[in-house]
C-alpha cells in the first residue's frame, strides 16, 4: 500500500475556498511520477482525493456495475458527477468547488486526514462530532485483528 498520505492538518479555507495543501501531501502528490494531480470528490459528509490511477480504477469498477439499484445509481451520480481533477497553485494551494463545498458541509475550519493511499479533507465540526462505536464485530468479520 502507497503510504503517500499520513497524519492529520488543521487548516482554514480562505475566503475564496482554498485550501493550503501540508508540504507532506503535497511530495505524496508527485511520488513515484506523479503530476501533481488527485482527483476530488464528496461522499459521507466529506471530501476524499484519489491520486489518478486508483481514481480511473474506482471509475471502471464502478462502470462494470451494468444494471444499479435506484440508490446505487444516485451514488454513482454524486461521486461521479461531483468529482473535479485538482492540481495545486505554485503555493500548494487548491479551490475546491463549490458543489463539493456543499456537499460535504466545508466552512472555514477544515481538518487533512491521511488515509495512507487517499486522503479526506473534513469539516472540523463534523470530524469532531462523530462519535467511536464498536466495530470489533466488523473487523473481525473482515479477517482484521488487533489490539487497542
Amino acid at each position: 500500500m502507497k503510504k503517500f498520505f499520513r497524519n492529520s492538518f488543521s487548516r482554514s479555507l480562505d475566503a475564496k475556498g482554498r485550501l493550503m495543501l501540508p508540504p507532506g501531501f503535497r511530495e505524496g502528490l508527485v511520488a513515484e511520477g506523479g503530476n501533481g494531480t488527485f482527483w476530488l470528490t464528496a461522499y459521507y459528509g466529506h471530501l476524499t482525493a484519489y491520486l489518478p490511477d486508483d481514481w480511473d480504477a474506482i471509475i471502471e469498477q464502478l462502470n462494470r456495475i451494468r444494471f444499479p439499484s435506484p440508490a446505487l445509481s444516485n451514488f454513482k451520480s454524486k461521486v461521479i458527477g461531483l468529482a473535479q481533477e485538482m492540481l495545486p497553485d505554485a503555493q500548494g494551494r487548491v479551490r475546491i468547488p463549490q458543489p463539493l463545498m456543499r456537499e460535504a458541509g466545508l466552512c472555514k475550519d477544515v481538518v487533512l486526514v491521511g488515509m495512507y493511499d487517499k486522503f479526506e479533507i473534513w469539516d472540523q465540526g463534523r470530524l469532531d462530532a462523530i462519535e467511536l462505536t464498536d466495530v470489533s464485530a466488523e473487523l473481525a468479520a473482515s479477517g482484521i485483528e488487533f489490539s487497542l
